[in-house]
């Protein structure tokens, strides 16, 4: 059956929520899918209708299709456009590797601790990826890395100092008091 035959036998029935719809969406692109629903109810043909509302045949039958097929939820639902992920797999598995192994000072940032800036940074520099913190933080969410405030971190200690540090610490037996001479 033909898209316009079945679209102007659901018109009786629809007119009323088409209305309450039609105040309710303020966005230009919902009403332009809505009034075009109405002018093909009230009778015109999809050329007039595309001319009126200046889309392309495709657009209107696939926005005549998601009516006959979801409604006016389907009709009025935001549209989604598939975009490539700037960051890919083989570069999202690289930069789990980094910020496991690696240290941002390897990488010629003065720290210890990754935060989102340096990530930020580190994306720019090494593929020009410039991305927000916002998404750095869906990003590590997806790589099952948490992202924790940064707290000051002093680098990793030199081994003898660190002996001498911890020897200095630890208790020590007191030492005997000498006997006052007699």
């Amino acid at each position: 059956m033909n898209r316009c035959i079945r679209i102007q036998r659901l018109a009786p029935q629809d007119r009323e929520r088409w209305q309450a719809l039609f105040y309710r969406h303020q966005q230009q692109s919902r009403r332009r899918r809505l009034l075009a629903l109405k002018a093909l109810w009230d009778g015109e043909s999809m050329a007039g209708v595309c001319r009126s509302q200046g889309v392309q045949r495709k657009t209107l039958e696939k926005w005549l299709d998601s009516y006959l097929h979801g409604g006016f939820d389907a009709l009025l639902a935001p549209q989604r456009r598939p975009r490539p992920q700037a960051l890919n797999p083989q570069r999202r598995k690289v930069l789990r590797y980094i910020l496991l192994h690696k240290t941002p000072a390897d990488y010629g940032i003065d720290s210890y601790q990754w935060t989102a800036a340096h990530v930020q940074g580190l994306l720019v520099e090494k593929w020009g990826l410039p991305l927000s913190a916002n998404r750095l933080y869906e990003i590590f969410d997806e790589l099952g890395l948490s992202h924790q405030r940064a707290h000051r971190d002093y680098g990793p200690a030199q081994p003898a100092e660190r002996a001498g540090f911890v020897e200095a610490l630890e208790k020590k037996p007191p030492r005997p008091t000498p006997a006052p001479p007699s």
